[in-house]
C-alpha cells in the first residue's frame, strides 16, 4: 500500500497527477493490499490433514490456487491453519501451486 507519498511536494502538476493515479490504483487493488507467499508442494499420494510450514508471521486466511497437475484433488483445511502451518488433504498424487497469506478487504459488511 502506498500511504506515505506526499504529493503536495511534487511541483510538476502532470507528474503529481500521474503518481496520484498510480497510488489510487495500488491502494484499491486487492491482490496488492495483502501479504501473500507462493508455495509449490509435490504430493506422492493421498494425504489427510498434512501440515506444511508456511513461513509467515501470522495465521493465513486466504489461499489462491494457481495450478494443480496430477490425478489428486486438494482441500485446504482452513480451520486447522495456525501461526506455523497450513493443513492440506489430497485425494492422490499431485503438484499444487498456490498463494497463501492474508488479503486486506477494503469493504466492511454491516
Amino acid at each position: 500500500m502506498l500511504k506515505n507519498i506526499v504529493l503536495e511536494q511534487i511541483s510538476d502538476v502532470q507528474t503529481r497527477d500521474n503518481i496520484d493515479v498510480i497510488k489510487r490504483f495500488i491502494n484499491n487493488e486487492t491482490l496488492l493490499l495483502g501479504q501473500m507467499k507462493l508455495i509449490e508442494i509435490t504430493f506422492a499420494g493421498a494425504v489427510t490433514a498434512q501440515l506444511y510450514p508456511h513461513g509467515l508471521t501470522f495465521i493465513p486466511k486466504d489461499i489462491i490456487q494457481t495450478s494443480i497437475t496430477g490425478a489428486g484433488a486438494v482441500t485446504y483445511n482452513y480451520a486447522s491453519f495456525d501461526i506455523t502451518n497450513i493443513s492440506i488433504t489430497t485425494t492422490g498424487a499431485c503438484v499444487v501451486r498456490f498463494l497463501v497469506g492474508l488479503l486486506q478487504s477494503g469493504k466492511e459488511i454491516i
